[in-house]
């Protein structure tokens, strides 16, 4: 991604952002015509979530403070106090995120329905999306291991793990170096990146769901015909976008300690730093956080596909290189 226009300008020029704020515009009226509650959480935390794929901005201060990675933990603290459906826009942060889809500061909509289905969720989401884009959006819905073996070609399950080197060279794509070292879930990761994710434009737009356990440790889960277990989230992908993540949520406390726990065992032979648990969010769901869906969407990627850019700095004033 090219940012070096100037030593000052920004890399959306005026016109774009003009067009940006009133697409914001929208994104607030969606949500406030259907009587959803905005609300403003912290940017700061003094707990961060455990997520092993993720990494995190940690503050010099006492306590340590972390810049969160999503407004979710707090958001559901608001729904265990009975604060109903609730939306809100924010800034998130992610560490060493960056390229033509990515910045480590970002914008997203993320929001929660309480008593409503992970299917009429999905529903909403196209009907968002549908409303900025400015066309209709109707999705595919595909099982996660039904685009394994359709557009990779290959079981996720399989026993021998050089199968997935095989898949990489039929598809034309660099087997990692280190692929000797690579558990069977660094596979899945790097297949569905480069090899399943350009495949699904094909198709036109598509949600992917239920996904293993392993890869949703805030969703709830359900054991399928053949006896699977499978963790209730969908991700939505349009033009090779990824477009958001959402879960039927997990309101168990002590199945969601046990996840943190295990993400913090990962993180620890990832050598990744260990952020200390929220336990003001294990409170929450203890105190009885209501059933709800809930899902977190990419503005910045949705204002591109809705503008015509290829570029997330298109739509960004200020991108992590010149910001």
């Amino acid at each position: 991604m090219n940012v070096l226009k100037s030593r000052y300008a920004p890399t959306c020029s005026r016109d774009t952002w003009i067009e940006r704020q009133a697409l914001l515009t929208k994104v607030r009226q969606f949500f406030l015509n259907r009587a959803v509650l905005e609300v403003e959480s912290p940017t700061l935390s003094r707990a961060g979530g455990t997520d092993p794929q993720l990494d995190y901005f940690e503050v010099v201060s006492t306590p340590s403070q972390y810049m969160m990675t999503s407004p979710e933990f707090h958001m559901k603290r608001l729904l265990a106090a009975g604060f109903g459906d609730i939306f809100q826009i924010t800034k998130s942060f992610r560490r060493d995120e960056y390229g033509s889809h990515h910045n480590m500061e970002f914008s997203m909509v993320e929001w929660y329905r309480v008593g409503m289905s992970q299917e009429k969720l999905m529903d909403e989401v196209e009907a968002l999306v549908s409303e900025i884009v400015g066309y209709p959006i109707k999705a595919r819905r595909t099982r996660w291991i039904d685009a394994f073996k359709n557009y990779a070609g290959v079981d996720p399950f399989c026993r021998d793990l050089s199968n997935f080197a095989q898949t990489c060279e039929f598809h034309d794509v660099p087997v990692p170096e280190s692929y000797c070292m690579m558990s069977r879930e660094d596979w899945w990761d790097y297949l569905m990146v480069f090899v399943i994710e350009p495949a699904l434009a094909s198709n036109g737009p598509e949600f992917i769901l239920d996904y293993p356990p392993s890869q949703a440790a805030l969703a709830q889960t359900y054991v399928d015909k053949d006896g699977l277990t499978w963790a209730k989230r969908f991700e939505l992908f349009v033009d090779k976008v990824e477009l958001c993540n959402g879960y039927t949520e997990l309101t168990d406390a002590a199945e969601q300690r046990r996840r943190f726990n295990a993400d913090l065992e990962i993180r620890k032979k990832m050598n990744k730093p260990l952020p200390p648990i929220d336990e003001r969010f294990l409170a929450a769901l203890d105190a009885g956080m209501p059933a709800c869906s809930g899902v977190a969407l990419g503005l910045d990627r949705l204002f591109m596909l809705a503008l015509g850019k290829k570029e997330i700095s298109d739509v960004i004033l200020f991108p992590n290189p010149i910001a």
